[in-house]
C-alpha cells in the first residue's frame, strides 16, 4: 500500500521489532537469537524498535508529561534558558533554530537539550559538557535525570549486543560509557496545516550524528526512514516501546557495516507530536578507528581514526544557527 507525498513517494511499512529481555543472558540460545536479530537490524534497515528494555512505562509518560508542560509555557518563559546562553549546547531553542536539511527552511520544532550534569570545575569536563539549564518546574529536573540514567543503562545493554555481533568483547564500548558525551532532547512539534506549501518539514532529513539514539514517542505519527530504493516509510512504534537508530559515528567505527540511515519527520497537521530522543555517544577523548573485525580484503577502511568529541562538535557547528561563527 503507497500513498502520496510532495516531498517524495513512502511506502507504508514498519521496522524490526526486538525484545531485549535476553541482553543478560550470556551464553544461552535466547541471547544468541537476540543477537542474530540485532546484527540483521543493523545492516539491514538500521532502525528498530526495542521491547523488554528497562524503561518502564511510568518514566515513559511522565518525560513525555514534562516536556509537554515546558513548551506549554510562553515563549518569554522558554526564551530564559535559551541555548544561545550556553556554550555546551544546553537549553532551549525555538522553531527554525535547527535546519537539518540545508535546502530547506529551518525545521519546524522547538527543542530543550539536556546533557549528565558537570560542573565547568571538573578537571574532567570536555567542551561539549557542563551545567545544565534547568526550568523552574517542580520535579522536572529528579524526571529528566532519572530517565537519562535508564536510557543510559539501556543503551548499554544493547552495546554489549552490537559488540557481541561485530565479534568484539561484550564490554568492548563500556569505557566509552564511564563519562558518555550522553543527550537528551524534549522536542515538540506544532500543528502545521500548511507544511507541504511552505515545504517546512517539522525536522529535515538527516542522519543522527554519534552512536546510537533511543527514541521516545507519544504515538502522533509523523516520522519515517528512507529507504535503499529511496523510497520514505512511515516508522511506528507501539506504547512502550522505544525506537533505535544508528548514528554517523557508529558507521565510522564499523567501516559502515552498520550505517545510519537518513530521517525526518513530517509535523501533523491538526495535533501536536511530542517526543524524547536520547543521544548516546562515547566520551569526548574516545578513540574512534575503525574496528578490525570489520575491515577484509573486499572491504578496506575508509576512515581515518577521530576523537569522538571534536567529530560531534564539528556536526553541531554546522548545524545550529547560534553556533556558526563560533
Amino acid at each position: 500500500m503507497k500513498r502520496a507525498s510532495t516531498y517524495g513517494e513512502v511506502m507504508m511499512s514498519s521496522v524490526p521489532l526486538i525484545d531485549l529481555t535476553a541482553a543478560g543472558d550470556l551464553g544461552f540460545t535466547a541471547r544468541d537469537h537476540l543477537v542474530a536479530a540485532v546484527d540483521t537490524a543493523c545492516r539491514d534497515v538500521r532502525f528498530f524498535t526495542i521491547t523488554g528494555h528497562p524503561v518502564s512505562h511510568e518514566l515513559q509518560i511522565g518525560i513525555l508529561a514534562a516536556g509537554q508542560e515546558f513548551f506549554d509555557q510562553s515563549s518569554a518563559k522558554k526564551a530564559e534558558i535559551a541555548i544561545e546562553q550556553s556554550n555546551h549546547h544546553r537549553g532551549y531553542a525555538g522553531i527554525g533554530a535547527e535546519q537539518l536539511q540545508p535546502d530547506l527552511p529551518g525545521d519546524a520544532k522547538e527543542t530543550l537539550d539536556f546533557g549528565i550534569e558537570r560542573s565547568l570545575d571538573d578537571p574532567g569536563c570536555s567542551p561539549l559538557e557542563g551545567p545544565n539549564q534547568w526550568p523552574d518546574l517542580p520535579g522536572f529536573r529528579d524526571t529528566v535525570e532519572r530517565y537519562q540514567t535508564t536510557a543510559r543503562g539501556t543503551a548499554s545493554l544493547l552495546l554489549g549486543v552490537i559488540a557481541t555481533a561485530l565479534d568484539l568483547p561484550v564490554d568492548f564500548f563500556e569505557p566509552g560509557l564511564v563519562h558518555p558525551l550522553l543527550g537528551t532532547r524534549m522536542v515538540h512539534y506544532p500543528p502545521m496545516p500548511n507544511q507541504q506549501i511552505n515545504q517546512q518539514l517539522g525536522c529535515g532529513a538527516h542522519s543522527d550524528y554519534g552512536c546510537l539514539t533511543l527514541l521516545l514517542t507519544d504515538g502522533v505519527p509523523g516520522l519515517q526512514l528512507l529507504r535503499r530504493d529511496d523510497t520514505w516509510v512511515d516508522v511506528d512504534a507501539s506504547a512502550g516501546d522505544l525506537i533505535v537508530n544508528l548514528g554517523d559515528l557508529l558507521g565510522r567505527w564499523t567501516n559502515d557495516v552498520y550505517r545510519s540511515t537518513k530521517h525526518r519527520v513530517l509535523s501533523p497537521a491538526d495535533q501536536h507530536r511530542y517526543s524524547v530522543p536520547v543521544f548516546v555517544d562515547p566520551g569526548y577523548d574516545t578513540y574512534v578507528e575503525v574496528l578490525g573485525s570489520c575491515i577484509d580484503a573486499t572491504r578496506p577502511s575508509r576512515y581515518k581514526p577521530v576523537r569522538a568529541g571534536d567529530y560531534l562538535r564539528s556536526r553541531f557547528d554546522d548545524t545550529f544557527a547560534y553556533r556558526q561563527g563560533d
